[in-house]
């Protein structure tokens, strides 16, 4: 199917139709993403398919490579495409249980939220975005299925700066990712000593002292609290 942006109108039909989910109201996907009322043609030809994806990780190679003829930075903040994106893929991020019944999220995980600050909780512009500026070394971060989110996204994507800190990323990477897996070492998502947690905090603490776009990842794995951290730098 050929990709379009949605128009405010589509959007805010869209939007009832989320919160008619949330009331019970069980309806079919609305028919937005084709028709010229609720939606756009984009100034790019690109097609995608309505496919299966196994990991957050496969969507956001798979999207780097779609979207790489598009000029970046008139989609990076263009709300009606990434919504129209998740419209599309609404059955990967929101799948109906056994009772055919779908619980969504909050909205702004499907609809690009006016509020810079809740950007990165559109499920698939941040993944795109990551994959995008840091390749497989967030593999580990978006290894979850479409429909879940998880700490590690959570907590690594939350903050903006985040995004273009190279070194941060690395260090993220060499300290939680599983060997040979892509996946998270064991304690890396919940919230003890040196968990994933503790180390977007601490990096928090830290960011009043150091550039850390300027630093590398040896450089941040070494102003991390040693002993806190120690099982995770340590671990193969």
């Amino acid at each position: 199917m050929k990709l379009r942006r949605l128009n405010s109108t589509g959007i805010e039909h869209f939007r009832n139709w989320l919160n008619g989910l949330r009331e019970g109201q069980q309806a079919d996907t609305p028919n937005l993403l084709q028709n010229t009322g609720f939606s756009e043609e984009l100034e790019w030809d690109v097609d995608v398919e309505n496919r299966d994806f196994q990991s957050r990780y496969e969507l956001g190679t798979y999207l780097v490579n779609k979207l790489a003829v598009c000029d970046e930075k008139a989609i990076r903040n263009d709300a009606g495409l990434w919504t129209w994106l998740a419209l599309f893929w609404f059955d990967r991020l929101c799948p109906a249980d056994s009772n055919g019944t779908r619980k969504p999220k909050r909205d702004d995980n499907y609809i690009l939220s006016t509020r810079y600050r809740d950007h990165h909780r559109h499920a698939i512009r941040t993944t795109w975005l990551f994959v995008k500026e840091h390749g497989d070394k967030v593999g580990f971060i978006f290894s979850n299925p479409l429909s879940q989110r998880g700490e590690l996204t959570e907590q690594l994507t939350a903050r903006p700066y985040f995004l273009n800190c190279k070194g941060l990323m690395e260090a993220a990477w060499s300290l939680y990712k599983k060997p040979h897996q892509e996946t998270w070492k064991a304690g890396a998502a919940g919230n003890g000593s040196g968990s994933v947690r503790r180390f977007a905090l601490i990096l928090k603490q830290l960011e009043l002292t150091y550039d850390l776009y300027s630093m590398g990842k040896e450089d941040i794995l070494s102003v991390l609290p040693q002993k806190e951290f120690a099982r995770f730098i340590a671990a193969p």
